[in-house]
């Protein structure tokens, strides 16, 4: 009985409504806006005309995103050339998918890389735009992350919060992706000025 007293007061003394606080206003991503039959986790609207979430795999998760107009779908996932099933059945309902393979590990990922992704997602003529990893988390969430910043002058801290919020899991396998958003608040000239060849006139 007494040890049953003495661990209800070391909870009661480390109860923090401030962290309940934190954790209720952290919206849950991982079915927003998406419609009966889609199972598209971490589904959420990034920007006008830009998406994320899980790979879509299913007919509906296609159909649901063809419903919002999706013209490309920018797969980062690496080795994404062995999944050839996934462009025939986007092509299907006129969809074209970009593979721009991101790491996720301990380094962090090629600027290179996450700047092609930025640029095709910032790039009004490859919109509406969907991008996704295989489980619309990590990699997903720190593209999104850094479009926030990037584009729509979301701070380092907020980023780092939304970060998060999308569905990120800290974890030193993973740690490459969040030292790369610590490491890049600013984009680099190139991304300023980018390449439009990635999408169709």
């Amino acid at each position: 009985m007494r040890v049953l007293a003495a661990t209800l007061m070391v909870l009661y003394a480390s109860y923090s409504p401030a962290l309940v606080r934190a954790e209720s206003e952290i919206p849950d991503l991982s079915r927003d806006q998406t419609p009966t039959g889609a199972k598209l986790d971490y589904f959420s609207r990034v920007d006008e005309g830009v998406y994320k979430g899980s790979e879509p795999k299913s007919d509906s998760d296609y159909r649901f995103l063809q419903s919002l107009h999706v013209k490309y779908i920018v797969d980062l996932r690496p080795l994404s050339w062995l999944h050839r099933s996934d462009e025939r059945k986007a092509k299907r309902y006129g969809i074209e998918i970009i593979p721009v393979g991101l790491n996720a590990s301990p380094i962090s990922p090629s600027r290179k890389h996450i700047e092609t992704a930025l640029a095709i997602l910032g790039d009004v003529r490859c919109q509406p735009v969907y991008f996704h990893c295989a489980f619309g988390r990590d990699r997903t969430a720190l593209i999104a992350a850094l479009y926030k910043m990037y584009f729509l002058g979301m701070s380092p801290e907020a980023a780092k919060q939304y970060l998060h919020e999308a569905g990120y899991k800290d974890g030193w396998v993973r740690h490459g992706l969040a030292g790369y958003l610590e490491k890049h608040p600013t984009p680099s000239p190139s991304l300023r000025s980018p390449d439009r060849r990635h999408c169709g006139a």
